[in-house]
This record gives structure tokens, sequence and C-alpha cells, in this order.
């Protein structure tokens, strides 16, 4: 693996890890987070690589909204960053790849998750909305071995 890859993978699961913390202490996300004002700061990751596209806009501390809206960002965001941590690390141990998968896209924003797969030669594998099927391919990937997924899907 090419060392700078493996130091921006590295910064990346850093930053990640430091946004789920932000959001398990209440104290609201930072960490990725673009924009200004009560209502239009936003949480922003992008990922690009050969194997993997993230692309992740989701809504955060947005003041003027009720408590519940609030809370519900911060799921929508705990969720995708623990979607995008496993994702990171399937892509370094070769899951992707060794699935017989080319590219796999996820992206997620305030309408909702969705992915695509795709197999080596581009053609597309499947498309869907959620984090459901994905999931559910993620544990064939992982060979039924789901503790590893526990992190994104209890």
């Amino acid at each position: 693996m090419d060392d700078l890859l493996e130091k921006e993978r590295i910064e990346a699961v850093a930053g990640l890890e430091t946004a789920l913390e932000e959001i398990k202490s209440g104290e609201g996300l930072s960490t990725f987070v673009e924009g200004h004002g009560l209502q239009s700061r936003r949480f922003r990751f992008e990922w690009h690589e050969p194997s993997l596209d993230i692309s992740y806009e989701l809504p955060t501390g947005r003041v003027l909204s009720g408590e519940m809206d609030e809370k519900s960002d911060d799921a929508e965001a705990d969720a995708a960053i623990r979607m995008a941590l496993v994702l990171l690390w399937a892509v370094c141990e070769r899951k992707i790849e060794d699935a017989g998968w080319g590219r796999l896209y996820v992206a997620c924003d305030e309408f909702g998750a969705r992915y695509a797969l795709f197999a080596p030669d581009g053609s597309v594998i499947e498309e869907a909305e959620g984090w459901t099927g994905l999931v559910a391919r993620l544990e064939g990937v992982f060979g039924g071995d789901a503790v590893e997924l526990a992190v994104i899907w209890p």
C-alpha cells in the first residue's frame, strides 16, 4: 500500500473517531463541520480512492431546531461515521477486493443513505437506499463474523 494513502487513512480514521467522541459527549460536532450560523452547519466527510468513495453531508448543530431534530441529526452522523470506519477498515484489509467488488460508493445526506456496488469492469452489481442492504453485504464479506460490524449495527 502506498505510504501516503496509508497516512491519509490513519488521519481520516483519527478524525472520524474524534467526531464520534464529540457526539458521545453531547457537546456537538466540530470535526469535519463546515458552515456557520444557527441552521447551516454541515458534517461533511469525503473519501476517494479507487475501490471506495464516501460522500457525507449531514446537517448538524441546528440550534433553532427542536431537541428531537438535534438528536436525530447526531444519530444520523453517528451511523454514517461508524459506517465510514468499517469501510475504511474493509479497504485496508482488502475485503472489498476479496469480495470481487471493483468499487463501493456510499453517500449520506439529509435525504438518507445510499450505496452502489460496482464490479471490477465498472458494471453495477447493486444500488440501494439505506444501510440495511450494505450491512448485509458486509456481513457476507466478513465471513459471517459480524463482530466487526457491531460497531455500526449492534
